[in-house]
């Protein structure tokens, strides 16, 4: 899917997870195509990780941390992290990080077709980072969450009407 989308074997790459099954041989093939591939175990030496260790919320807080500050975060699955952290990322960034949401359900299609050939898919996979690359500030719609789509100059702008309603009131 990354090389589909034209990150190349230069590209740096934090792979925000927990303990991965088998890593050495499940991992092999990624790191091989993105030999700048980093995790938390490998940026930090394991005195640094000793007082994290024990506890997943904390091994959890310094992946946050890092997709926090990076450049671009690629997401893949639904769940809390990712949707804690895009809101972060456009609140910190005013609706300017990148971000990168591929659609789950044509990606399934792609990979579970054994017929599309390097081309289709690689054109498939640069339309879907496109589409994420110009998406830029989205509104929240009404059934969107407040921590995926947080819109800090509204909610300012209603607060502030509805305290000069109600101390007009009084």
């Amino acid at each position: 899917m990354l090389r589909g989308m034209g990150f190349d074997n230069n590209t740096y790459i934090f792979l925000a997870s927990g303990k991965i099954y088998n890593s050495e041989k499940t991992m092999a093939p990624l790191l091989e195509m993105f030999p700048n591939l980093q995790t938390k175990e490998m940026l930090a030496s394991e005195e640094e990780l000793v007082p994290y260790k024990r506890f997943s919320s904390r091994m959890a807080a310094i992946d946050y941390t890092v997709c926090l500050h990076s450049e671009v975060f690629v997401t893949t699955q639904g769940g809390n992290f990712p949707h804690f952290l895009m809101g972060h990322r456009r609140y910190l960034y005013s609706g300017h990080s990148k971000t990168i949401r591929p659609d789950k359900r044509r990606l399934a299609l792609l990979f579970d077709n054994p017929n599309i050939g390097w081309r289709t898919f690689k054109r498939q996979m640069l339309n879907m980072r496109s589409h994420s690359d110009t998406k830029g500030f989205e509104l929240k719609r009404p059934n969107d969450s407040i921590y995926t789509f947080p819109c800090p100059g509204c909610m300012c702008r209603t607060n502030k009407s509805e305290a000069a309603r109600s101390s007009s009131a009084t």
